[in-house]
């Protein structure tokens, strides 16, 4: 019983079919991740075109990286930068909507009201601590003093953001 001898660069070579038999998706899938990538056949088996098992793996089972100009819409054509834009403006649009992203002015409002509160309790704090804990006039000015420091802070800090 004798098998057929067959070389190193015909082992290696693969058409469609093998590719999508042996990765567990379509034909079609493969043939377009090996034009997509510019994958050309290595030669011809049968009538068919082969390809390099190597080159072609990478090209079908990491397909993102293989793409030009994947999340750069510098690369891309005119085409796909019109439809990755669409697709970006509508990602925002749905992460708005559903809570996940604020825009900046409704993020200065909630701020500026957190400040608002917080500057609240520290204009009260002098007052409670002299009336609750008589503490002396000397204390309560520094108190004071740090209090409209920090106010100076906040107010810098919102006139920058």
């Amino acid at each position: 019983m004798a098998g057929e001898v067959v070389s190193q660069s015909e082992w290696f070579s693969w058409s469609l079919n093998q590719f999508a038999r042996e990765f567990g998706i379509a034909r079609e899938t493969v043939q377009s991740r090996l034009r997509a990538a510019n994958v050309a056949p290595t030669g011809e088996k049968r009538g068919f075109p082969v390809y390099s098992v190597s080159a072609a793996a990478k090209a079908i089972l990491l397909p993102e990286s293989s793409a030009p100009g994947l999340n750069n819409p510098d690369r891309m054509s005119p085409k796909e930068r019109s439809d990755w834009f669409r697709s970006e403006n509508e990602r925002i649009k749905f992460e708005k909507d559903s809570g996940l992203a604020v825009g900046s002015d409704e993020s200065r409002e909630q701020m500026a009201l957190i400040a608002k509160i917080g500057l609240q309790v520290l204009e009260t704090l002098p007052d409670i601590l002299e009336r609750d804990f008589h503490l002396d006039a000397e204390i309560i000015a520094g108190v004071e003093a740090r209090i409209d420091t920090i106010r100076e802070q906040w107010a810098q800090a919102v006139e920058q953001g």
